[in-house]
């Protein structure tokens, strides 16, 4: 594979100055790595970009099964990620300011708003540390969005601004987000998460690593922060963030983070039950290569839609967008249950639908017949209550799929389970929707599985070639027919 590197890439590596030397040797070791070991390359980047990569029509190959195995084991005995991010903060907290002291009364009069913001952090903390780690910056704007959004992707304020980091549309299209019909990039937590980091490594270097200004000015704009200090200059005053005449808002901003990270700096003065978040990639990003209905993908991956939609916030309708991404974000431990039932799907497929916008007079008759489907699909596919349609509401229309929920769901019926762990396997049991593939991971025995799924022991038995509760090893896959739990 050595002969397959770009030269240049090398001779760029190579030529790197002398203040860049740790830099230097780091990616030669990457490239290395990537020779001779891809895979352990691969969890490199993983570690580094904090989420794993699956490209188009990625096959996980033994090997990678394993490593992901393996990966899965390392997430579940990391440490907690609170005790690692107090450790990695920075910038001085100025604890004794009236002004800092007052926002942590705040937060500690409502810890309630505290534990739900850190719980819907708690899927993509680690990427967003490691984001900044990698373009290192202060390791306190990992709080950021707590103050922005509470964690919410799906969060829009009464200006315009949108997701976690709450951005302007504007200011989104400026650093790459896309943004239309059927994709809101500033939802997506991957890609807002760069972008914003990304303005904010601009407006660190605009106000000369002086963060506290950086952080005015991402939440009031730096052209103001900017005015706030000549201002102060004209008049011979100081140019520090607590001189300047800014709005109340920023006024209250820049205290709050810094009594966020204080807060999380003192557990013992300041207690809190925030919830338990691992130091190891949690999520994974999977090229599925087109369009594909979220709700099918949610059954091939044995999640339920609602979580599958929480971690791919950007898609705004049920399908992705048709011109890409054609990105899913998973949690690591369902990457091989939903690749391995993707591949075996009969919707591997594209799944076509186009845009329509409803013109007076139009029924869903209408509609139906001039695509050749059926009123069913059209109201299925929309979530159309019985009524009249109005003029300019914006349809999907499910092309070659007329009945795609019940396709979806039967499709999915008939898509067997890869047993490669068992090939004895005789059983004619195959894959239901809200069922769940399981690797074996240390420690587990059938019994453990069982009351963890809360899943009778027969069932779990039934549903895999298991001779006897003793015979699963580490590594090994099982079907958990957890769809009997929907259905007790």
């Amino acid at each position: 594979m050595l002969e397959s590197i770009d030269s240049s890439l090398l001779t760029t590596i190579i030529m790197m100055p002398f203040w860049n030397r740790q830099i230097k040797y780091f990616y030669l070791f990457a490239l290395l790595m990537l020779c001779y070991n891809p895979i352990a390359f691969a969890s490199l980047l993983s570690d580094i970009e904090g989420i794993q990569i699956y490209k188009k029509n990625t096959s996980l190959t033994p090997e990678r099964k394993q490593h992901l195995a393996d990966d899965i084991d390392r997430y579940h005995r990391a440490d907690n990620m609170w005790d690692i991010l107090q450790e990695n903060f920075t910038l001085s907290h100025e604890e004794r300011n009236p002004a800092v002291r007052e926002q942590i009364r705040f937060f500690m009069n409502n810890p309630d708003f505290l534990v739900r913001a850190t719980t819907r952090a708690a899927p993509y903390l680690y990427y967003i540390t490691q984001q900044v780690k990698k373009r290192h910056l202060p390791a306190e704007l990992v709080l950021l969005p707590i103050m922005e959004s509470a964690y919410n992707p799906f969060a829009y304020s009464a200006a315009g601004a949108g997701g976690i980091w709450q951005m302007m549309p504007g200011t989104a299209s400026d650093f790459g987000i896309k943004q239309n019909w059927w994709y809101d990039g500033r939802r997506d937590v991957i890609a807002s998460t760069k972008a914003a980091l990304d303005y904010l490594v601009y407006l660190g270097g605009f106000f000369d690593n002086n963060w506290l200004l950086a952080f005015a000015a991402y939440d009031t704009g730096e052209g103001r922060v900017l005015a706030a200090i000549r201002k102060n200059v004209r008049e011979g005053r100081d140019t520090d963030f607590w001189s300047l005449s800014l709005p109340q808002e920023t006024r209250d901003y820049v205290p709050r983070l810094l009594a966020l990270a204080t807060i999380i700096s003192h557990p013992e003065e300041y207690p809190i039950n925030f919830p338990t978040v691992q130091n190891a990639p949690f999520l994974a990003e999977v090229d599925v290569g087109g369009q594909i209905d979220l709700n099918h993908a949610a059954v091939l991956a044995g999640l339920s839609a609602a979580f599958l939609k929480q971690l791919n916030p950007g898609y705004t309708h049920r399908a992705t967008d048709p011109t890409g991404p054609y990105k899913l974000i998973l949690p690591i431990e369902h990457v091989e249950q939903f690749t391995d039932n993707f591949i075996r799907s009969p919707f591997y497929e594209q799944i076509h639908a186009k845009r329509y916008v409803v013109k007076s007079g139009d029924t869903l008759a209408l509609i139906a017949q001039r695509f050749k489907t059926n009123t069913p699909a059209i109201r299925q596919f929309n979530t159309i209550k019985i009524g009249r349609l109005k003029p300019g509401t914006n349809l999907l229309i499910p092309q070659s799929q007329p009945e795609l929920s019940k396709a979806i769901l039967t499709a999915a019926k008939k898509t067997p389970i890869r047993r490669s762990a068992y090939p004895e396997m005789r059983s004619s049991y195959t894959i239901k929707p809200g069922d769940t593939l399981y690797m074996i991971r240390h420690g587990d025995s059938v019994a453990k599985i069982a009351a963890h799924f809360r899943i009778p022991v027969q069932a779990l038995l039934a549903a895999n070639p298991l001779r006897s509760t003793q015979s699963i090893a580490m590594g090994d896959k099982l079907i958990i027919p957890t769809h009997l739990n929907k259905t007790a």
